[in-house]
């Protein structure tokens, strides 16, 4: 289901660069798939959990109820953004150069960090999964100042109101597809410990900000920058 889902969205992003009409279709193929894939693993680990189940077990079983749903929500936003594809293909919108730019920057910290959330997902690699939550951020925080440059490109004439529709709509997409990943990685860490409140934890990562969360975050900072 994970690997589908990186399959859904990474074929999105292609659509983006360079639309056809099989490539989007085979989106909205692949998002059923994942669909059935929610619905069937949900019902079978709600069925296990009656169960008497090892310590392992009862790990394994809580974090993938905690996944399942984020991958599905990762594919249904990589259906979001074939759509804005299709949108731009056939109205033939033309973003500025500045947002072309900037949409590819994003684009690549999006794609790191859901290659990232699904390799330590799949290879249970905790250590991989401390690296999400420090690049989330980044992603929340380019996404912001995208939106404020977006908004001078509206005043300034230099985009039109159909390109920032479509624009704000692919940010929204990848601002959420990168909250679903820091979810993941979230469950994956949080479920160590005997009380799992992803709240919390997520809050309390926040706060330390330790010497790990601050390297990552600098690193992220200096790779996907948007030119002034």
């Amino acid at each position: 289901m994970a690997i589908q889902a990186k399959e859904n969205l990474f074929l999105s992003f292609k659509l983006l660069n360079s639309f056809t009409q099989e490539d989007y279709e085979r989106v909205q193929y692949i998002e059923k798939i994942v669909d059935r894939y929610e619905d069937k693993l949900g019902t079978y680990l709600l069925k296990v959990t009656k169960n008497e189940l090892s310590d392992e077990q009862n790990e394994n079983t809580g974090k993938f109820l905690h996944t399942i749903t984020d991958f599905e929500r990762i594919s249904d936003h990589a259906v979001n953004l074939s759509n804005s594809a299709k949108e731009i293909y056939e109205k033939g919108i033309v973003f500025s150069d500045d947002a072309k730019q900037e949409l590819r920057v994003l684009e690549n910290a999006v794609s790191e960090i859901a290659g990232t959330a699904i390799e330590a997902f799949i290879n249970n690699n905790l250590q991989l999964a401390e690296k999400i939550e420090p690049l989330e951020e980044l992603i929340d925080e380019l996404c912001d100042e995208l939106k404020l440059h977006h908004v001078q490109r509206l005043k300034h004439g230099t985009c039109s109101l159909n390109s920032g529709f479509v624009f704000n709509d692919i940010l929204n997409n990848y601002e959420r597809i990168a909250d679903h990943c820091s979810n993941i990685a979230v469950a994956m860490i949080a479920l160590e410990s005997d009380n799992f409140d992803a709240h919390e934890y997520l809050g309390s990562v926040k706060r330390m900000k330790n010497e790990t969360y601050e390297k990552y975050f600098d690193a992220y900072s200096k790779e996907y920058i948007i030119q002034k």
